[in-house]
């Protein structure tokens, strides 16, 4: 349905609609669809219209308080200056490139609990306040995630939820602002990790894989936060047994002894 826009000086009013061919999508993809623009009873001067992909972003502040908000990444101008026309409806086809980086909100046929990344079109309009549409679509695992995910789970370890945080991790080809932890609970077979944290930092040839595990020191020792990494290289995926690089990263992390 379109969407109402505000007119400059309160006139008449534009409304927009967007439509998506690809609801769904991997990391690396392309989201495909139209703008239509419809004038209202005035012509309106458009300054640019573009579309940006949200997620929702955890950011910790210096008071230590958590507070979490949209954030905009993978920005595409659609098409630059014009004047919308009283009545009239344009139309803008576009294909906005996925950043390997953005964060799935499906794995295995399963939406992942917390996770949310929308399309959100937004109209800058002279004279006016941007005015934005936003469209909730599907980012699917990557072959490479969709294993690793499946060797955690194997071993024991069930998905409890996933959240996107504010920040840069060391040592991994990361390009946004922001990073994707998908949080698992306890392993029958781990039972000195209390929690597992996965994190994915895609890039095109490969992939970095972060592990945070939360340790148990027995009752004479608190528990610790042991953290390893290992590179997944696509061409090599389907010639290493996943499920052992990871009981390997998480016996150098002493989660076994």
């Amino acid at each position: 349905m379109f969407k109402q826009l505000l007119a400059a000086a309160g006139v008449g009013g534009a409304e927009v609609d967007t439509e998506l061919f690809t609801p769904g999508v991997q990391p690396g993809g392309l989201v495909e669809g139209v703008i239509r623009l419809r004038g209202g009873r005035v012509d309106q001067a458009v300054g640019q219209v573009a579309v940006e992909f949200i997620t929702r972003v955890e950011r910790e502040y210096s008071d230590g308080e958590e507070r979490v908000a949209d954030q905009a990444f993978g920005r595409v101008v659609v098409t630059g200056p014009f004047t919308l026309g009283a009545g009239r409806i344009s139309e803008f086809r576009f294909a906005a490139p996925v950043p390997l980086e953005t964060p799935i909100t499906f794995f295995d046929g399963h939406h992942l609990p917390g996770a949310a990344v929308a399309l959100r079109t937004v109209v800058d309009l002279h004279g006016a306040v941007d005015s934005t549409d936003t469209d909730p679509i599907g980012i699917g695992a990557l072959p490479a995630q969709h294993v690793v995910l499946d060797a955690v789970r194997r071993m024991g370890f069930p998905l409890l939820r996933t959240d996107v945080e504010a920040g840069r991790i060391n040592r991994t080809p990361q390009r946004l602002p922001f990073y994707q932890e998908l949080e698992f609970g306890r392993s029958p077979h781990f039972p000195r990790v209390n929690q597992l944290e996965v994190t994915f930092v895609a890039a095109e040839q490969g992939m970095a894989v972060v592990l945070e595990a939360d340790i148990g020191g027995g009752l004479l020792r608190g528990t610790r936060d042991g953290i390893g990494m290992f590179w997944v290289d696509y061409a090599q995926l389907a010639h290493r047994d996943w499920t052992q690089e990871i009981h390997h990263s998480l016996q150098r992390l002493g989660a076994l002894g």
